[in-house]
């Protein structure tokens, strides 16, 4: 049996070093035979590299149709392929180096100036810099494999069918060259939440910086720069692009890059509590009209005010209210904010908000919310949270029952380094090219004193899609109303809330004061002078104190943890507790 397996085991090492062979043989006689004779892009080339949608022949119902259609085309007009998984990754680069060589200038031009997803903007040398990187990492984290596996199938047959012209994979057939099919099965998740190289590899197999399409700078989105727009999604087939790990259904989560496509009363989301399907409270959902049967002149863009603050005018919680949701980062859920995909853990935080501010201008937004305790914490008093972000920092400044905490953070988790980038509070027309669905009618919660499901405030709203957040405004009041993303959070508005300005700039002083040395007697990440500093932290040792008497003695014990922090920080001496 070990003699079959170690015999099989070498004639895989064999057919791969044949397929090594005739990649780098096709190479040589291309540059060799071939010298002095250039190939051009046919009538169909070009057709080709001009239609952004593929035609009805090119399509399936979803992912594993759609791959099964197209491997059933590259079998009929290629003499060789393998299947994705009897190739390696390094087999996967070889031969998208070996093309990439020759990939004809008149196509690129094409994708170039209509912003094509399938422009490459990197030279090979870029690429294979990256691909050492990628292969480096994942030797230490084998669960990698099978995604950047596939991811590298996915790149290799788009390379070959969009980036050469026919002539040119002639040449490379008459050399016997093997060409890769597309992975037939379900996208697999990438990565188990382990860390920053893993998320490097998943940027790269997923969608690289996404994130940054709504939260770079407004500046640099107003003046184009590259990255910071949401590319079209209706380009895309594969997705949802993380994998969707958690196996959401399609009322829970519907990305516009998936097939089917997403319809009216999908991916509306709502109150939300763990990472379960079924752990959230759906809004009844009716369809009022599809996008085709809607007079637009009715129709609010999704955008925001430049400034604006959402507060009730009788003062009261709930002008804007949210459930909160981002990767799981302390036991109890305390401090953490929403990332680009739903690959690890995740907290779920529902919470009412006294007042919310944005001012693009100033790269700043504050919300001062309410928090409602839940699970094991149900039976202690609120607490409140001030979560601020001034450009590239944001500071969630808590006030946990007896004592004030403040966690200095960085939004964009460093999710690229060469060169580095940052992420900033939302621009304020990131829904500006949202896919419009049509009208619903849909119960919207919490505002003007509603519940959440189906006691929901019932409105006939316009409903908007933009990759895997969805939008919708009121025809009425003409202000946008309710916001979904599956792995960032649920947020509503009560259109009677809205003040278009902020009347008071002091709101977004920066760093905040409790942030700093002499403040808050727990900061985290936080350097004297308040900034963001991932080394630096202060009074962990009373945040495990307040947990363990917390949850030896229940609120009865907040006071003996007071007796001793004041002992060892006087500036909480003026703490009193209100059960």
């Amino acid at each position: 049996r070990q003699h079959r397996l170690l015999g099989r085991r070498r004639r895989r090492r064999q057919r791969i070093q044949a397929m090594r062979t005739l990649v780098m043989s096709a190479v040589t006689t291309l540059l060799l035979g071939g010298a002095g004779v250039s190939a051009s892009a046919s009538v169909s080339d070009m057709r080709r590299a001009k239609t952004k949608k593929p035609r009805a022949a090119y399509k399936g119902d979803d992912q594993t149709t759609m791959s099964n259609v197209l491997n059933q085309h590259l079998k009929r007009s290629e003499k060789s392929t393998l299947p994705c998984e009897q190739w390696s990754t390094v087999d996967l680069q070889e031969f998208m180096a070996a093309i990439a060589e020759h990939r004809e200038d008149e196509l690129q031009q094409i994708y170039h100036s209509v912003e094509d997803r399938r422009d490459l903007k990197h030279t090979v040398e870029d690429h294979k810099s990256h691909w050492a990187k990628l292969n480096h990492i994942v030797s230490n984290h084998p669960h990698l494999y099978e995604p950047q596996q596939e991811s590298h199938c996915r790149e290799a047959v788009m390379w070959w069918t969009h980036h050469l012209v026919e002539e040119k994979r002639g040449r490379f057939r008459l050399q016997g060259i093997t060409v890769p099919l597309l992975p037939e099965g379900p996208k697999k998740p990438c990565g188990r939440g382990e860390g920053s190289d893993e998320e490097h590899v998943c940027l790269y197999i997923n969608e690289k910086n996404s994130c940054d399409w709504c939260h770079s700078t407004q500046a640099e989105h107003d003046a184009g720069a590259e990255g910071t727009t949401p590319p079209d999604a209706l380009q895309k087939t594969t997705g949802p692009d993380d994998g969707n790990p958690h196996g959401w259904g399609r009322l829970r989560r519907c990305d516009q890059d998936q097939l089917p496509r997403c319809q009216l009363c999908e991916g509306v989301g709502g109150k939300v509590w763990s990472d379960k399907n079924e752990d959230i409270d759906l809004p009844p959902c009716e369809i009022v009209a599809n996008a085709s049967d809607v007079d637009p002149k009715t129709v609010a863009p999704p955008l925001y005010p430049k400034a604006f603050t959402v507060k009730r005018k009788d003062g009261k919680q709930g002008g804007y209210s949210d459930t909160l949701i981002g990767w799981k980062t302390d036991p109890f859920c305390f401090g953490f904010f929403p990332q680009n995909d739903s690959i690890p853990p995740l907290c779920y935080r529902s919470e009412d908000s006294l007042v919310k501010y944005y001012d693009i201008e100033k790269e700043a937004t504050r919300i001062d919310y309410t928090i409602h305790n839940e699970g094991v914490f149900s039976i202690f008093p609120n607490i409140t949270s001030t979560i601020l972000m001034v450009q590239d920092t944001m500071w969630i400044q808590n006030r946990l029952w007896v004592v004030d905490q403040c966690i200095c953070a960085n939004p964009s988790g460093n999710h690229c380094e060469t060169p580095p980038c940052k992420s900033y509070v939302h621009h304020w027309d990131t829904f500006k090219t949202a896919q419009y669905l049509g009208r619903e009618k849909i119960a919207v919660e919490w505002i003007q004193n509603h519940g959440t499901g189906k006691s929901g405030k019932m409105m006939e709203l316009d409903h908007f899609i933009l990759w895997s957040h969805h939008v919708w405004t009121d025809p009425v009041s003409r202000r946008l109303v309710r916001a979904w993303k599956p792995f960032n959070g649920l947020q509503n508005y009560d259109p009677e809330a809205w003040v278009d300005s902020v009347a008071d700039d002091s709101v977004f002083e920066a760093p905040p004061k409790k942030c700093k040395k002499g403040g808050a007697p727990i900061r985290i990440n936080c350097d004297d002078e308040g900034h963001y500093h991932p080394k630096k932290s202060e009074g962990i040792e009373h945040l495990e104190a307040l947990f363990m008497i917390a949850a030896q003695k229940g609120p009865e014990g907040l006071q003996d943890f007071v007796d001793v922090l004041y002992k060892s920080h006087p500036a909480a001496a003026d703490t009193t507790i209100v059960i």
